[in-house]
């Protein structure tokens, strides 16, 4: 995967993490991203289109954060003690639910990574940059995150599964490539010791 170099410092970094407009990112070291969507740089700092389909893909070549963890931190809620069940990681959500061991939330890979580009706007923040925890109310609360068949999480989460995809094909493809030149060099190579053979047995010279 191609790299960049870093332009800002971890100062900066940080900076744009809490969300400072001016702070946009031209270039990164893709190796440096963030795995934990509670630290990550917002999308949207990602000034350069170029880099955003970069980091993009990515996070998606990666798959959602989704640390298994044998217990998880508890949280008072009312007069219950809650806390994050890993199993939720499975089933319906398995795409997209992401766990922050650093904020102890969850986020929303496929939103956090397209929203932008079907939404501008503070609203319906908690799955990609506040992070939700209200572990009582979970399981509904995912479910309305998830909404209608034309909610906008499910339209970032079928870019994210187009994107991952094509990738996917284009891989194919490569793998396909690499293979058909393995398979010439190997004739090559047996046509070659077929032909040392040859001029040995008959003793002509190479």
């Amino acid at each position: 995967m191609e790299k960049f170099l870093a332009k800002f410092n971890h100062s900066q970094a940080s900076s744009s993490t809490n969300g400072n407009p001016s702070s946009l990112i031209d270039d990164l070291n893709l190796d440096s991203l963030e795995a934990d969507p509670g630290k990550r740089v917002p999308i949207a700092h990602y000034n350069n289109p170029r880099i955003k389909d970069e980091v993009r893909k990515h996070y998606i070549q990666k798959g959602p954060c989704q640390p298994k963890m044998d217990s998880y931190p508890p949280t008072k809620i009312g007069k219950r003690v809650r806390q994050f069940c890993k199993i939720w990681f499975e089933g319906p959500y398995s795409k997209w639910l992401e766990y922050s061991v650093e904020k102890d939330s969850v986020y929303c890979l496929c939103c956090y990574l397209f929203k932008d580009d079907f939404f501008h706007g503070s609203t319906s923040e908690f799955y990609t940059k506040t992070g939700f925890r209200s572990w009582n109310r979970a399981l509904e609360r995912f479910r309305k995150h998830v909404g209608d068949v034309n909610s906008i999480h499910n339209k970032c989460l079928n870019k994210m599964l187009d994107l991952s995809n094509h990738h996917q094909s284009i891989q194919v493809v490569i793998d396909k490539h690499s293979q058909k030149v393995k398979n010439e060099y190997r004739m090559r190579l047996e046509a070659s010791i077929d032909v040392s053979r040859l001029l040995l047995q008959y003793g002509l010279p190479f």
